[in-house]
Formats: structure tokens, C-alpha cells, sequence
């Protein structure tokens, strides 16, 4: 990783003027804007960034889902709850994205260097988990085209729930993705902390196939992930109808109301979010400025 790119240094874009002393949110937005630009010029330039980042989860959807054409599980397209699993992927590969970037910029020192300017820590870490959420919000369009487009789904039936559920994954997995960098000793070792975590997300927690598909003393484990009732919740959004415990031939699955779809997804969201408290609180715990330290 080129600590120029993420640095403060002489060719990193000169900061506009700032804002009135006054008007500290203004100023807060401004370092933000600064720190999005520079992290989003990086993630397109870093090769493997952006493959396992953004291109990952569209190529799989497009290898695993396209042959499940005309199939059906729960009486929905197997496409397209396929192509909806993917996007709960597209999450856990914005984790990856984030732990690495994050790694990155602290043992190139620039964290530190950040640290000890008038830039707000909140400030440092919006501006790179901006980056994550603008790839994300790409990745769901793409992955949600393909379902609507290709494999012929119909769009989501519940929309702000489908949000709801893409966002509080991205927030979940943006917290794991600072608290497992305080215990990442350098960029070298971040993809080895990395994809465990990913491959577990992979085949653990739906996105290719429905839990109840996995042996029978896995899926309690399986249930206990933080993106498992990411992705069921994103498939009740997007089909209205109760997942959880569907299978390849099991029968077709109600419909649901909105009142009740959202009364399905939600406990699964409440359980990642603690997921996400308990991420929150060991960053404030233990994160580091300086590398050697994790």
C-alpha cells in the first residue's frame, strides 16, 4: 500500500478554505468531503480493493445465480433470492474494503498524522466508511438490476425495510471491520484476519443457500452471525414473504403483510446490532493510532 496515497502530503489535494469559526458542522462536513475523495481515489486505484471490494459479489451472482433460472425455493425465483443474498455479501465484502484501508492508513502513519491536526476523529472514519457505503449502494443496484432485469423478479416489496436492513449491516460490519484492526498487527496480515470472516459470511450465513440447507449441528452457529439475518432480512423486503426457514423443496412460504414483514426481519436485525454495540465498544477500547500495537 503507497502511504502517499493516503497521506497528507504535498500531492493529496490542498484543502479548501474553512468554513467560519462558527459554523462547526459545516467545517465537520468539509473534512468528511476531504477525507471521502481521498479514500475513494484510493479504493479504484488499489487493484485488490476493488476487486474483492466491489467486482466480487456481482461476478459470483452472475456464475452461481444465472443457472437457477426457472428454479423456485420458498415460491420466489431461485435467481433472484440468490442475486438478493449476494447483496448481503456485497457487505461483508465492504468489511474487507474497510479493515484493510484501515490498517493501511495507520501503519503508514497517517492516522496519527490526522490525529494531530484539528480534523475530528468522527470526521477520519466518516469520510472512509462514505467510501464503503457509496460502493455498497452501486452493488445493490447492479445485483438488484440483475435480479429485476435478467432473472425477471419483481422489484422489492417493502423498500425502506430493504434499506433498513442494507444499512444496518453496513453499519454492523463497519464496526467489526475497526474493532478487528485493533488486533490486525500490520497491512501483511489483514487479508489473513480478513477472509476467514468472509468465507464464514460466504457459506455460513445464506448467501448461496438457505441455512436450513447446512448440517444439522451448523445451522445454530450459522443463525448466530452478524450477516444471517442481514440477508434474511433483505430477502424479506425484497420477496414479502417469511424466510427463515425455507429449503430447496420445501413448500411455498406465506406472504406477509408490512407490518409483518417487519416484524420478522426485525429481531434478526436487533441480534446484529449488538453484534455491532459490541464491535463499537471494543474499537473505543482498544483501537490504536500508531502500527505494532494491534
Amino acid at each position: 500500500m503507497n502511504p502517499v496515497a493516503y497521506g497528507t502530503t504535498a500531492s493529496s489535494p490542498a484543502p479548501g478554505p474553512l468554513p467560519a469559526a462558527g459554523r462547526p458542522a459545516l467545517r465537520w462536513t468539509g473534512y468528511v468531503r476531504g477525507q471521502f475523495l481521498l479514500s475513494w481515489r484510493v479504493f479504484w486505484r488499489n487493484g485488490r480493493s476493488t476487486f474483492i471490494g466491489f467486482l466480487l459479489p456481482v461476478l459470483l451472482d452472475l456464475m452461481v445465480a444465472a443457472p437457477l433460472r426457472h428454479k423456485e425455493i420458498g415460491g420466489v425465483d431461485a435467481a433472484g433470492y440468490t442475486s438478493v443474498g449476494f447483496i448481503g455479501l456485497a457487505v461483508a465484502t465492504s468489511f474487507v474494503n474497510l479493515l484493510n484501508a484501515v490498517v493501511a492508513r495507520r501503519d503508514s502513519l497517517v492516522l496519527k498524522r490526522l490525529r494531530g491536526t484539528e480534523v475530528p476523529t468522527s470526521a477520519i472514519f466518516a469520510g472512509q466508511l462514505a467510501v464503503s457505503a457509496v460502493v455498497l449502494l452501486i452493488q445493490a443496484v447492479i445485483l438488484g438490476a440483475v435480479a429485476v432485469g435478467w432473472f425477471g423478479v419483481r422489484p422489492p416489496a417493502d423498500p425502506p425495510l430493504f434499506l433498513l436492513a442494507l444499512a444496518v449491516g453496513f453499519l454492523v460490519f463497519g464496526a467489526l471491520a475497526c474493532a478487528l484492526a485493533c488486533r490486525t498487527p500490520s497491512v501483511e496480515t489483514a487479508p489473513a484476519v480478513a477472509m476467514p470472516v468472509l468465507l464464514l459470511c460466504m457459506f455460513g450465513a445464506g448467501v448461496f443457500a438457505p441455512v436450513e440447507s447446512l448440517p444439522s449441528w451448523l445451522r445454530g452457529p450459522a443463525r448466530c452471525l452478524p450477516l444471517e439475518p442481514v440477508v434474511r432480512a433483505l430477502r424479506v423486503a425484497w420477496f414479502g414473504r417469511d424466510f427463515g426457514g425455507e429449503t430447496w423443496r420445501g413448500a411455498v412460504l406465506p406472504r406477509l403483510s408490512l407490518l409483518d414483514g417487519w416484524q420478522s426481519a426485525g429481531p434478526g436485525l436487533l441480534i446484529a446490532l449488538a453484534w455491532g454495540a459490541a464491535a463499537v465498544a471494543v474499537t473505543r477500547r482498544f483501537f490504536r493510532w500508531e502500527p505494532g500495537r494491534g
